[in-house]
């Protein structure tokens, strides 16, 4: 059997948008199920189109995922590796050429000389009728008359259907009548997309093209072209697009579009490797959800793919951030929450590596991106300098709260070893003496500790603030309290 060998070929003329990352994402679980060959190749002719930086981009973002390329272009300190090279499409113009200058000389190809303005004349006149050049069966010498004038290279659309069996979309077929003689060399010398993707997809030995289903299209050109050169024509899988979360195809002026918006935004790589692989591919075991990018390499089989689009949900990712988040050690979790923390102006230098350890794992079950520990933990390292409105009415403007908050207090002044377990206990034997509830006691202390009515474990987090920092703001929140009755009195 033929090695196994796919590709990702996206123009670099802006980030790597996030349904580029969908498709790269299914080549390279292919590939990686399959024991093949994944190859990156940079579609980079378009010379006002492409920069330096949004190559630079494109690759981050692909490393960013964890999608390693195999064979591909130089990056960074990588060299370009790989037998089938060069990896730019701008350095394969000659081959590019060569094979269209072949089809000419073999009677598929043609030089077209017709002008913009014979063409317009044409279409103004046949207006639903395709371009029917009088070069496509010029002589030699008619053709050799024409000397130095500018032409384009056009293919010769053969008679009959293109079928294509499409692993994804099934038989798909194509009259060629649909589809006039189109030009594969531009006047300048440069090849077109048609040409220049089916000659790299055959001199880099692709077995297999998976991308989006708007190439679906362009897909019999490409068999035409595939066949008439003489190489194999590789198997197709066309896939639908992402769409953002109104059902529209993801805009890329939209957050989100490019994939290194979501580094940004504190979502983990292995969540959306998680989360895009789900907008087109269902696993055999019904309802998971929750996949490692080694468990995807495993059960990713090509017949699960589908062929109806997938909606954006961002619930649905925010959860799936959060079950992976919960899937770090508490190491690695710790290095991310620092890097972020000292990246919002939070001193963590002052904290000893074992506070900072600490503090990873008690917000762990409670962040739903890595961005939120700041809203987590900004107490710790900040005096509280107010409420939360609606938290401060409820639990702070009561008749009953000076009483709890002065339980709670008595409670912590009455543990000496100020552990959470300690903690715990102390507060429950204050509930046993006096009658109130433990919800009591714990929510206004919360909300005196912390200015918020949500964080990590009342308990752990009391413990990680130390009994000092903890009873200086209870002072100060049944002050406070005192303040409000006397108010609303």
């Amino acid at each position: 059997m033929e090695p196994i060998r796919c590709r990702i070929a996206p123009s670099p003329s802006g980030f790597l948008h996030i349904g580029t990352a969908k498709m790269a994402l299914f080549n390279w679980l292919f590939a990686r199920k399959s024991g093949g060959t994944f190859v990156l190749r940079l579609e980079d002719t378009d010379a006002e189109r492409t920069e330096e930086e949004f190559v630079q981009a494109m690759c981050e973002g692909f490393h960013w995922l964890g999608i390693h390329w195999d064979e591909g272009p130089e990056f960074g300190d990588e060299p370009e590796r790989g037998a089938y090279g060069p990896y730019r499409q701008s350095e394969r113009r000659e081959l590019h050429r060569n094979e269209a200058f072949r089809l000419v000389e073999e009677g598929k190809a043609y030089k077209c000389f017709a002008t913009k303005e014979e063409i317009e004349a044409f279409r103004a006149e046949h207006p639903h009728a395709h371009f029917a050049s009088k070069w496509r069966n010029a002589s030699a010498e008619e053709v050799a008359a024409m000397g130095d004038a500018s032409y384009v290279v056009r293919f010769k659309v053969p008679e009959g259907q293109t079928v294509i069996q499409d692993l994804v979309q099934g038989e798909v077929r194509f009259n060629n009548s649909e589809f006039d003689d189109f030009v594969i060399v531009k006047p300048n010398g440069d090849p077109v997309f048609h040409l220049a993707v089916v000659a790299d997809d055959a001199h880099m030995k692709i077995t297999h093209v998976i991308r989006g289903d708007d190439h679906l299209t362009n897909a019999p050109r490409h068999v035409m072209l595939f066949e008439a050169l003489g190489f194999p024509v590789p198997n197709f899988a066309h896939l639908p697009m992402v769409l953002d979360e109104t059902g529209k195809k993801f805009s890329k002026r939209l957050r989100g579009a490019n994939i290194l918006d979501w580094r940004e935004d504190g979502y983990l790589p292995e969540t959306m490797i998680n989360y895009v692989v789900l907008l087109g591919w269902s696993p055999e075991e019904e309802n998971r959800e929750f996949f490692t990018l080694s468990e995807l390499a495993e059960h990713f089989s090509i017949e699960r793919l589908s062929k109806s689009a997938a909606r954006f949900d961002r619930k649905k990712l925010d959860w799936l951030n959060g079950q992976h988040i919960r899937n770090l050690s508490i190491e690695v979790l710790c290095e991310h929450c620092v890097r972020i923390l000292e990246k919002n102006g939070f001193d963590t230098q002052s904290k000893p590596p074992e506070w900072l350890t600490n503090l990873a794992a008690i917000c762990q079950e409670k962040l739903p991106t890595l961005n939120r520990i700041t809203e987590l933990a900004d107490f710790f390292f900040r005096e509280v300098e107010g409420y939360e409105e609606k938290g401060e009415k409820k639990l702070f403007a009561k008749p009953e709260s000076v009483l709890w908050l002065e339980t709670a207090a008595e409670a912590m002044q009455s543990e000496p070893t100020w552990e959470r377990a300690a903690l715990h206990t102390a507060f429950e034997k204050k509930v046993e003496a006096t009658g109130l509830g433990l919800g009591n006691l714990v929510n206004p202390s919360r909300l005196a500790l912390t200015g918020k009515t949500v964080g990590p474990g009342f308990f752990e987090l009391s413990e990680l603030l130390g009994r000092e920092t903890c009873l200086a703001r209870m002072t100060k929140a049944i002050a406070h309290a005192k303040d409000l009755g006397e108010n609303v009195s």
